[in-house]
């Protein structure tokens, strides 16, 4: 009787430290917010803090983080004519084909802000002949852009995809150089925000 009250105790408290619900994690971490379940806070975060995950989906590894110039990344975003670009980090990892997948986080210095690169970026691409180019999705419990782009890679058209959202005054983009939407789709979900 004894080790049985004992095996399910020491069953409790691992399941207990393996869902995050103790100790000091934050919300990046542990996947929720106390102020509103279901979605992560980046207030205590930064834009670096944001693209290194710390816990990778099987088949990832971390390669490397790097800080790039705002004027650049505007550019690269057609976003020239957004202001409040304060930070932008891009975490870079492979997958064990040697496939490269990023992760840009750009902080902004607010939402309004954050909503209006979005919007730049999203209207510097032409409507597709065939499809659209825009999806709704939702993961971590908030909603989502999947954008479809084709690119020529040895000689045939190919999808590539990324996934585009923000967070209170950060936007988020995942993307890979591969035409499978999937692991791209597991990174993002990886980010838990």
């Amino acid at each position: 009787m004894k080790k049985t009250i004992a095996l399910i105790s020491v069953f409790a408290v691992l399941m207990i430290a393996f869902s995050g619900c103790v100790g000091n994690s934050p919300a990046a971490v542990n996947g929720t917010d106390s102020d509103n379940p279901g979605t992560n806070s980046v207030s205590d975060e930064d834009a670096a803090g944001i693209s290194t995950l710390e816990t990778l989906p099987a088949g990832f590894e971390y390669y490397d983080t790097a800080s790039f110039p705002i004027d650049q990344t505007k550019s690269d975003y057609k976003a020239e004519n957004v202001s409040g670009v304060l930070n932008v980090s891009e975490g870079i990892y492979r997958d064990s084909n040697n496939t490269e997948y990023h992760i840009d986080v750009i902080e902004l210095e607010n939402k309004e802000a954050a909503n209006n690169f979005i919007n730049a970026y999203k209207a510097s691409f032409p409507p597709l002949s065939n499809g659209s180019r825009f999806t709704d999705v939702s993961f971590n419990g908030h909603s989502a852009v999947k954008i479809t782009e084709y690119v020529t890679d040895g000689g045939k058209t190919v999808p590539r995809y990324s996934y585009l959202w923000s967070n209170e005054n950060y936007v988020i983009r995942v993307f890979g150089n591969t035409p499978e939407e999937a692991p791209i789709k597991q990174l993002a979900e990886a980010t838990g925000y």
